[in-house]
């Protein structure tokens, strides 16, 4: 409606009936239909006036964004793969970043990594940014590259044993189970990121974005817990470890002294715009790290992805508003 007092209709699709009423009482109606327009004018005794050809409708229209949310498979992104993938079966040593495929046969279930209190790269996973195995004794400790530091982690006895494994079963020749509150995370479609106390691994939210520019992450999910059946190790000591994660070097979840019958736990973080990077780190509690077996299940990350969905002029170009 104009200031004049003027109203235009105009129709796209379907139909609109116009109707005035003068003064007198004397109406005058017509109906408009797709592609027809128009005007009423007058104020004490209003007429309709026809118009030509409707606007394009482009010209008044806006398209509304359209949203979709994706999930990001994080084994999938240490296995070598970009999160929508699926790959499956790969370890990183968490004393120096080195990237390797395993399986039971060439795996040692002995083997034990020490940690050198260093923080390292893992260059050959471009959404990896690092791994380290932490230990409150050199407080704090560093858990990204970007030098954030972490002052809360127990002492520990700075070792782990068997890699940050991303995939299916656990590559060693033991009966380790995956099974947490009844779900076997080594069974598709689920899938596990093993974690022995003590480790940590860091990923960089950054490059992910990058990798997916239409999106904003949102969270992080995953059901965790400690996969060990036993109350206590072959020296006798009791089971038992914690869980972290943090997010530039602060807490945003934690579960201390978690064993095999502590049962499994959701864990929900959110990510904001400005979070750099995500760290999942795990630590013995305090009794030395021998069967303190930990994983992360089905570990995410959840996307909304926001699309610009413009309406098209006649020749099929979109339109852009003012």
């Amino acid at each position: 409606m104009c200031e004049e007092g003027t109203t235009e209709s105009r129709v796209f699709r379907g139909s609109v009936r116009v109707e005035v009423v003068s003064d007198d009482g004397r109406g005058q109606d017509v109906v408009l239909r797709e592609n027809e327009s128009a005007r009423v004018e007058g104020h004490g005794k209003p007429r309709i006036t026809m118009l030509g050809a409707s606007a394009k409708t482009a010209d008044f229209t806006r398209g509304m964004p359209k949203v979709t949310y994706k999930t990001l498979d994080l084994v999938d992104v240490v296995a070598g793969g970009d999160g929508f993938s699926g790959r499956r079966n790969c370890g990183i040593d968490p004393t120096n970043g080195q990237v390797d495929t395993m399986t039971s046969k060439d795996t040692d279930s002995g083997v034990s990594f020490h940690g050198n209190g260093k923080y390292h790269r893992v260059e050959a996973l471009p959404l990896v940014d690092g791994v380290f195995i932490p230990d409150g004794r050199q407080d704090p400790v560093q858990v990204d590259s970007a030098g954030n530091m972490f002052a809360g982690f127990p002492d520990t006895s700075r070792v782990t044993w068997q890699p940050i494994w991303a995939g299916s079963a656990v590559p060693v020749d033991l009966p380790i189970t995956a099974v947490l509150s009844g779900i076997d995370y080594a069974a598709p479609p689920h899938c596990l990121l093993f974690m022995h106390a003590s480790s940590g691994i860091t990923f960089d939210l950054e490059a992910i974005r990058r990798a997916n520019p239409s999106c904003r992450l949102l969270r992080f999910r995953a059901v965790a817990g400690s996969s060990s059946g036993a109350m206590r190790s072959q020296e006798g000591m009791r089971v038992s470890a914690d869980l972290w994660v943090l997010i530039d070097g602060q807490v945003r979840f934690e579960r201390r002294d978690i064993d095999g019958y502590s049962g499994a736990f959701l864990v929900l973080v959110s990510i904001g715009d400005d979070d750099r990077f995500l760290t999942l780190a795990t630590t013995d509690g305090g009794n030395k790290a021998h069967g303190d077996w930990t994983m992360f299940g089905d570990p995410r990350l959840d996307l909304m992805q926001v699309e610009a969905n413009e309406p098209k002029d006649e020749g099929g170009e979109t339109m852009n508003g003012p």
